[in-house]
């Protein structure tokens, strides 16, 4: 029977073990997280592992020889509790699957799916969660631009763009 393993690799080497495993015939799975960073003072996009130093393979409980994968560049060993190596529910991994992007096949962190102007949402958190207001404008790479009615007046409020959800 087949399952899931983690596999602990040496520091920022997960693509390199991915190949590798992958060259000696073992099914591998790297999940990817696609985000912005500032790399010298510059906005750009990083592609980069969603678990850092860990990939997951698929191995054969009873006749497969896992040997090798200890000797693997890049490899350090699977992850174990006691002498044995555990197994990762395959919903686990399934779960992740499904919440990556299937044209790049990477969590994808850089899209800013945004509201037209003047499209109503809802506040989903802070001190506003639960009211309505309507989307103005994106102000920076996290924050967002609405329009409340507070005390009976419209005002403009400046929010964190996670605290902002679609009108129900």
């Amino acid at each position: 029977m087949k399952h899931w393993y983690t596999v602990h690799c040496k520091p920022r080497e997960e693509a390199r073990a991915e190949a590798n495993l992958a060259r000696q015939g073992y099914r591998t799975f790297r999940p990817l997280i696609r985000r912005a960073a500032r790399r010298g003072g510059r906005r750009t996009t990083v592609t980069e592992s969603l678990f850092p130093r860990y990939l997951f393979t698929e191995l054969c409980d009873s006749h497969e020889n896992w040997a090798p994968i200890r000797s693997t560049r890049g490899v350090l060993g699977l992850v174990r509790f006691g002498h044995a190596p555990v197994p990762v529910p395959r919903p686990v991994i399934e779960a992740i699957r499904l919440r990556l992007d299937p044209e790049s096949g990477c969590l994808d962190l850089t899209r800013t799916d945004d509201f037209a102007v003047r499209q109503p949402v809802t506040i989903t958190d802070g001190p506003f969660q639960g009211h309505e207001a309507l989307f103005l404008a994106r102000t920076g790479d996290e924050r967002v631009m609405v329009l409340m009615q507070i005390m009976n007046q419209s005002q403009e409020v400046e929010l964190p763009a996670a605290a902002v959800g679609p009108a129900a």
